[in-house]
């Protein structure tokens, strides 16, 4: 996929991703929108929180362009299915939701096939206000991380966060093992 010269930015995401799709050209976009609205910069900590409410591309782009990631925890994957994602800034007390509007743009061929090159042109190009409904949200920002001190299974022998042991019969078992036993 040729778009010609690409900002710095978004070749660090594409760098990051691995790849140029539109996909990752929506984060991109949305990740750059959620900034302008909140005058973000990367998150160093826990400062950011990102809620993706989808498991595409597109998240890639904020792990990189803001720092919100799963390993940090500031990073949270909600399955709902939808380019939305809800940015959430402590320091300011503020959040921002930037869900997708830009299927609106037109790309299918004659076949019905999604011209991906016109689509990621458009992507890169296009007004914000075409691309995405931006708002301020009320959101509770999660609680911060916690480093929990880690239980062995009574079955497998692995070490498994202690909020996350299943007790069966006065034993702590990882959850998978509790569900291989019923549990």
């Amino acid at each position: 996929m040729d778009l010609g010269p690409l900002p710095e930015q978004l070749k660090q995401a594409v760098a990051f991703h691995g790849h140029l799709c539109p996909g990752l050209l929506i984060g991109y976009r949305a990740a750059q929108a959620a900034s302008q609205a909140l005058d973000l910069n990367k998150s160093e900590d826990e400062e950011l929180v990102t809620i993706a409410e989808n498991n595409s591309c597109s998240v890639d782009a904020f792990q990189q362009m803001l720092s919100t990631t799963f390993g940090k925890g500031n990073l949270i994957w909600r399955d709902y299915g939808k380019q939305a994602f809800t940015v959430i800034d402590r320091n300011q007390d503020r959040a921002v939701r930037v869900s997708f509007i830009g299927d609106r743009l037109k790309h299918a061929g004659p076949d019905g096939k999604v011209d991906r090159e016109a689509f990621a042109k458009d992507l890169l190009n296009a007004p914000q206000e075409e691309l995405f409904k931006v708002e301020e949200v009320d959101v509770e920002p999660p609680a911060e991380a916690v480093i929990e001190k880690s239980i062995t299974c009574a079955r497998c022998g692995e070490p498994t966060q202690a909020s996350r042991t299943v007790e069966l019969g006065g034993k702590l078992y990882c959850r998978p093992c509790a569900q291989e036993m019923g549990a």
